[in-house]
């Protein structure tokens, strides 16, 4: 049985605490809220809800124990004390954010509607690199094995592929053939080796890392992949528009690359957001609709991977 968290509004995103049993989902109405949660009770409380931002705020992330980053529609990013609230710091962008991804203690990169993609630094007022590649919404980011190579799958049906110490076209190190899709999701795999996409149609792209001009293989896969997250080095969590979360393998010993089974049902909606608790043992996913966030056990995706059947 998930832990279910109820939210104020409508959840765009959810993240797991560093250390702490607390998650942070961040609302249509630009509040970031903070629940502690026991999974063993199945129990949540709201701790704090944060005022981040004046617009929908569609994406959240940790930099440190108490230093929550954000972008929102109303293209503001933002850094927030987890403690007491506060506004410790922001920037203005070109466009509302749609993805971020924490790099480091100090820096995040964001994406946005119109494909710009941003990395800041809280030490800089204005961003310390931009890119203006893609010509399409940037729909998620994941960072290599080597931390300064940015993936970022887009819209407009490319994952491209940006060095983060070099700004503007020059940090442009790859960018593939343009899809007849677009790609939802993005995360790296198989120790820094394999890049896999989500796509709107259904089926996982994988691409080589180094050779991102062509997809080397396709998982087929029954809906769209709106949410990914790496759980081991050769399997990942998909989350679909059917609301279900499923466990799939990539290029695994025993299980080739293939839809192992369906290990969560959050409800008839679009799984929007998953995530990984630090620890490893449980994983969180954010749909419309209330309860809007769920957390389960991953104890059944690690039975699939082992070939045991589920009770």
């Amino acid at each position: 049985e998930p832990l279910s968290v109820a939210t104020g509004a409508h959840t765009f995103d959810v993240q797991f605490h560093p250390s702490e049993p607390l998650i942070a989902a961040s609302t249509i109405e630009g509040t970031v809220e903070l629940h502690r949660y026991n999974f063993d009770k199945r129990t949540s409380e709201l701790g704090r809800s944060i005022s981040c931002h004046k617009d929908s705020c569609r994406t959240v992330s940790f930099l440190t124990a108490n230093s929550l980053a954000s972008a929102a529609a109303d293209a503001i990013a933002a850094v927030s004390d987890a403690e007491t609230g506060k506004r410790t710091w922001r920037a203005k962008m070109k466009a509302p954010g749609n993805a971020l991804l924490a790099v480091d203690a100090r820096r995040f990169a964001v994406g946005d509607d119109d494909g710009g993609v941003r990395l800041f630094d809280v030490r800089q007022k204005k961003a310390v690199v931009r890119y203006a590649e893609n010509e399409d919404f940037i729909s998620d980011l994941a960072l290599g094995s080597d931390k300064h190579s940015l993936c970022a799958t887009s819209g407009d049906g490319t994952l491209a592929v940006y060095d983060l110490r070099k700004a503007g076209t020059p940090g442009l190190v790859a960018m593939s053939d343009f899809q007849e899709d677009e790609y939802l999701s993005v995360d790296v795999v198989r120790a820094g080796s394999k890049v896999v996409c989500g796509s709107q149609s259904g089926p996982l792209a994988i691409f080589s890392w180094g050779d991102f001009g062509d997809l080397k293989d396709r998982v087929k896969h029954p809906a769209s992949v709106d949410a990914l997250i790496k759980i081991d080095e050769d399997a990942v969590l998909t989350g679909s528009a059917d609301g279900r979360v499923r466990v799939v393998t990539v290029y695994h010993k025993e299980h080739g690359s293939c839809v192992l089974g369906t290990v969560a049902e959050h409800g008839d909606l679009p799984v929007e957001r998953l995530a990984l608790s630090p620890c490893g043992e449980l994983f969180a996913s954010a749909s419309h609709g209330q309860p809007a966030v769920r957390l389960w056990s991953l104890e059944p995706s690690r039975q699939l991977l082992a070939g045991e059947p589920l009770a």
